[in-house]
């Protein structure tokens, strides 16, 4: 009668612990023996661009106080201004500019670039009130970026583009896309980055 209560009592204790480390291993086995979520959506609100295609370097600067920046070493939002630049690209200039004012103190991680076929297609109010906006410095790096930019097939002027601070394009927002998730993108990637 002792030896079963003792036995009784190893097994109690065995399946307590196989409750405890049995969700551990399944989850193990899914993730490395199995197609488990191989092409499910993640959690990112842009579209992640595969392969990742190298900018590499170009200097920026900021038409009113005329600083010189350079595109790796900060996360970059970009943009396109294809012709003169109307409401709509005055819009998407401003949901830039609120986009990373609403980053707070992350906002110095980020700089926001309008590639744009010529600087005079922004105009100088625009540009006051996008606060900080970048503009290519050197104009044979228009061409440069624009080629690398059309080398991804879902190429869009109307989205919103995230470079790495490496210098790679990584992430495409299309048009519509909910500036909150742009932001809970930037905030993740950030602090993953830190």
């Amino acid at each position: 009668m002792m030896i079963s209560n003792i036995l009784k009592s190893r097994l109690k204790l065995i399946s307590i612990i196989l409750l405890f480390f049995m969700p551990v291993i399944y989850a193990w086995y899914l993730v490395f023996f199995t197609d488990f979520k191989i092409d499910s959506k993640g959690v990112e609100h842009g579209l992640l661009i595969r392969p990742i295609i190298q900018i590499g370097n170009s200097e920026l600067f900021e038409p009113i106080s005329r600083e010189i920046y350079q595109l790796t070493g900060k996360w970059t939002l970009v943009s396109f201004v294809e012709n003169k630049c109307d409401k709509a690209c005055e819009f998407q200039l401003y949901e830039l500019r609120q986009i990373w004012l609403a980053l707070g103190k992350d906002a110095n991680k980020i700089q926001r670039l309008a590639i744009a076929k010529g600087n005079d297609l922004i105009s100088s109010e625009q540009i006051k009130l996008s606060q900080g906006q970048l503009l290519l410095k050197d104009g044979s790096d228009l061409n440069r970026l624009h080629n690398l930019f059309k080398s991804y097939p879902d190429f869009n002027n109307e989205s919103i583009y995230l470079i790495d601070p490496y210098g790679n394009l990584m992430m495409q927002y299309k048009k519509g896309t909910n500036p909150s998730g742009i932001i809970k993108d930037l905030e993740r990637l950030i602090r993953i980055s830190k």
